[in-house]
């Protein structure tokens, strides 16, 4: 490997998960001092590819460079470079969950409010709590075993050879998709496990407030939703450590995509997925719409689809198109990136 782009890899190792404002500023000194020294090496201003190695070895492991640039550095019970990531994720899964819990509160008291604001403030602050202190043990929880395991991210490589390259546009994972993900499956699980009976609101007219999807079989589903949400929580955290499309990435994606579609047969094929007050209240709109959708012409689905009503075969077509969409775009950039 040549001296430039080892000097490239190992500067990336160690800035790729410092803050923003740090990672521009520490790459800048870092090059700076290495050219130095092997300027000071170097006898005819060409340095040899062992003189780099031999500077970098010096600095140290990136890891241990990185912690030294971070100032909530500390070998605890979760030590570096753990720690620097387990506080990016724990700020955006608790500020998911607090968004989460207050919007599912407020829809909770929309439809039990019984005039008492103060007891309707309280429970609303006790059900965020609840959440945040949910969600900080779970996230320390995970973090904790993947230090104490010594599970290696990425730029923690002791073999200066077996740096990650500085990935390519292409193959690098946007960070706001990653949060977007974080807060979609947060209020999914808010929606359809802690306010079941709420869910999707609904509302025409002077019918009040109505959930769309049938609360007692989301409630008999619950530990499938679960799974489901879990399985996005584990591929999302595995895009946040790596920042780029690699065979994790695309076995946690393949799992999510396989866990997800096993909820969506369950849950839409089973008799009264959507509750029967909407369907009382739609049928007189559009009927067609709740038909099992074994009629003409989609006579030659499977069994499982044909007894869907219409509006979730729909439902179902679009998850699976975006699910399948997600899936080969991860295996496609995986391959690219196994490739280069």
């Amino acid at each position: 490997m040549e001296s430039n782009e080892l000097i490239k890899r190992y500067i990336y190792a160690v800035t790729k998960h410092l803050p923003e404002n740090k990672k521009q500023d520490v790459g800048r000194e870092l090059e700076s001092l290495i050219e130095e020294t092997l300027a000071e090496r170097s006898q005819d201003g060409q340095a040899a590819d062992a003189d780099t190695k031999a500077v970098l070895l010096e600095l140290g492991r990136p890891a241990e460079l990185a912690a030294k640039y971070d100032p909530h550095a500390k070998d605890a019970l979760i030590g570096q470079p753990h720690f620097s990531v387990y506080l990016r994720v724990l700020k955006i899964v608790l500020l998911a969950v607090t968004l989460g819990m207050a919007i599912a509160s407020l829809l909770e008291g929309v439809t039990g409010f019984e005039g008492n604001v103060f007891q309707f403030f309280a429970s609303v602050l006790s059900n965020i709590w609840q959440g945040l202190l949910g969600a900080f043990a779970w996230v320390t929880i995970i973090f904790a075993v993947l230090y104490q395991k010594d599970v290696k991210l990425d730029f923690a490589a002791e073999d200066l050879d077996d740096l990650p390259a500085v990935p390519e546009k292409r193959q690098q994972i946007k960070l706001g998709d990653i949060v977007a993900s974080f807060i979609f499956t947060i209020l999914f699980l808010i929606l359809f496990v802690v306010v079941p009976q709420v869910n999707f609101p609904f509302i025409w007219e002077n019918s009040g407030l109505i959930s769309i999807f049938n609360p007692e079989l989301l409630i008999n589903l619950r530990w499938l939703f679960i799974a489901a949400a879990a399985a996005a929580v584990l591929n999302q955290s595995i895009r946040y450590l790596t920042r780029r499309y690699t065979l994790p990435v695309f076995l946690t994606t393949l799992l999510e995509a396989i866990l997800q579609l096993a909820l969506l047969l369950t849950w839409f094929s089973t008799p009264n997925a959507l509750n029967p007050a909407f369907i009382k209240l739609m049928n007189n709109f559009a009927p067609f719409m709740f038909l099992p959708a074994n009629w003409a012409p989609l006579q030659w689905l499977p069994a499982a689809l044909s007894r869907m009503p219409l509006l979730l075969l729909i439902i179902f077509g679009g998850v699976l198109l975006g699910l399948l969409i997600d899936l080969i775009e991860s295996s496609l950039k995986t391959f690219w990136a196994r490739k280069a």
